[in-house]
């Protein structure tokens, strides 16, 4: 009774686990969905800059999509300065058009564009 009991739970806990993880990049490097940037002065963490993203979060998530955020200077080509939020990495342009796609509808003002993560 123990062995079955244990694997109904850890059937439910995983899906679970897999759907939290749906905020953190992709991969590091390929096509990226921007959903926005916002001028962060130099420094994260202002109110304004903390509303922005997480009214972006909001509005993909009513897309079914769950964005990733950090400062732009962690991404190779992006403007310094700014939290950005985004879809991604996609390892090919038409999964990222995809991704781009179906989150305008929720999102406006969202582009593509290729990048290297540098992470942590």
């Amino acid at each position: 009774m123990r062995g079955p009991l244990m694997l109904a739970f850890l059937a439910l806990a995983v899906p679970a686990q897999a759907q939290s993880m749906r905020g953190v990049p992709l991969a590091d490097e390929g096509w990226w969905v921007v959903l926005g940037s916002f001028g962060n002065n130099g420094g994260s963490g202002s109110r304004a800059v903390d509303a922005a993203v997480a009214r972006t979060r909001r509005q993909a998530q009513s897309c079914g999509e769950s964005p990733f955020n950090d400062v732009s200077d962690k991404f190779s080509g992006f403007a310094p300065g700014f939290d950005v939020s985004v879809l991604g990495a996609y390892p090919t342009r038409a999964r990222a058009e995809a991704a781009l796609s179906r989150v305008s509808a929720c999102v406006t003002g969202a582009y593509i564009r290729r990048s290297r993560y540098a992470g942590e």
